[in-house]
C-alpha cells in the first residue's frame, strides 16, 4: 500500500474502534490486517460479484460509490449502497460461502480494500485481537442492517427519505433516483412526489 491508502487503512480501522485504535490492536495485528488487505480499483460500471457466485470478501470502500442488488423477476432490488469510508457485505453468502443472489456493482470508479475470507478466517484462529476485529466488524454491519430493515417496516416513505438525507447527503445527490427508490422500497414516483412536496 502506498502512504495515502495506509492512511485510509488507519480511518478504517478508527470506524470501529474510534481514536482508541492503538489500544485495541497491536501494530502486529495491524500489520497482519494489512498485509491480506487488497485494495482494486474498479471502473464504473463493473461487477465485483454476480449472481451465483460465493462471497469471497468483507469491502470496505476507501473512496467510490458501490450497489448491491439482486433480481426479482427481472426488477433490480437495491439492498446495499457504500460510498467513501463505508463497508458493505453479502452476509448470507460470505458466512455460508454459498452461492448468491446478489450483483455487487460499481456505480463510480471505485478504490476498494478487500478482506479475503480464507485468510481472514486464518487469521481469526490464530490471533485473539483479530477475532475480536471481525467479531466488532460484524456487529456494526449487523446493527446497520437491521436499523434499515426496521426502517423499512415501521417508518413512511417521506421519513426514510429524510432520514437518508440526514445521514448521507452525499449518497442522495450521487445515486440515480432510481436506485434510491429501490434502496427505500418505494417506487420511482413515490419518491418524485415526495421530492416535490419537500421543496
Amino acid at each position: 500500500m502506498d502512504v495515502v491508502e495506509k492512511n485510509n487503512f488507519r480511518d478504517f480501522l478508527k470506524k470501529i474502534y474510534g481514536e482508541n485504535v492503538e489500544r485495541e490492536l497491536s501494530v502486529e495485528a495491524i500489520e497482519l490486517l494489512k498485509a491480506k488487505t487488497r485494495v482494486i480499483r474498479l471502473s464504473k460500471g463493473e461487477y465485483l460479484q454476480i449472481e451465483g457466485d460465493v462471497c469471497k470478501y468483507w469491502g470496505y470502500v476507501s473512496e467510490g460509490l458501490v450497489r448491491m442488488y439482486y433480481l426479482n423477476q427481472e426488477e433490480e432490488i437495491t439492498s446495499q449502497l457504500a460510498h467513501d469510508g463505508d463497508m458493505f457485505l453479502d452476509y448470507e453468502s460470505y458466512f455460508n460461502q454459498s452461492p448468491s443472489r446478489n450483483f455487487i456493482q460499481m456505480l463510480e470508479p471505485s478504490t476498494l480494500y478487500l478482506f479475503p475470507h480464507l485468510e481472514c478466517e486464518e487469521l481469526r484462529k490464530n490471533n485473539r485481537e483479530i477475532n475480536l476485529f471481525f467479531r466488532k466488524l460484524t456487529e456494526k454491519l449487523f446493527l446497520l442492517k437491521k436499523k434499515r430493515i426496521t426502517d423499512t417496516i415501521f417508518k413512511p416513505a417521506k421519513v426514510r427519505y429524510e432520514t437518508l438525507i440526514a445521514e448521507k447527503p452525499n449518497l442522495v445527490l450521487r445515486v440515480p433516483s432510481i436506485y434510491i427508490a429501490s434502496y427505500l422500497g418505494i417506487t420511482p414516483e413515490t419518491l418524485s412526489r415526495i421530492k416535490t412536496k419537500m421543496k
